[in-house]
């Protein structure tokens, strides 16, 4: 199983920071099948099959965790680059 930690840092406010998240689940659903609910204000689960993780808020920066079964191991560079790229544009 292979697991993709990202961190970006923001100076974004919890309302901005939430709209952006969501902005961003949608991307990753659209891209990836992804579907993402909310645990709470700030925590967001996203997953399908093969694919299992959390985007948490926290007030100055957004991990991302996600863990990658067997065969969507092989798409790991390609997934970390694309939501690295998106988080970088987004919260940069």
């Amino acid at each position: 199983m292979s697991t993709i930690s990202l961190r970006q840092s923001h100076n974004k406010t919890p309302e901005e920071l939430r709209d952006l998240i969501r902005q961003l689940a949608i991307k990753l659903d659209d891209k990836y099948q992804l579907k993402s609910s909310w645990v709470n204000d700030d925590e967001v689960v996203v997953q399908r099959s093969g694919i299992k993780g959390r985007i948490s808020l926290e007030p100055a920066e957004v991990r991302v965790e996600i863990k990658l079964g067997l065969m969507m191991g092989a798409f790991k560079s390609t997934i970390q680059s694309e939501i690295a790229r998106s988080m970088a544009e987004k919260l940069g």
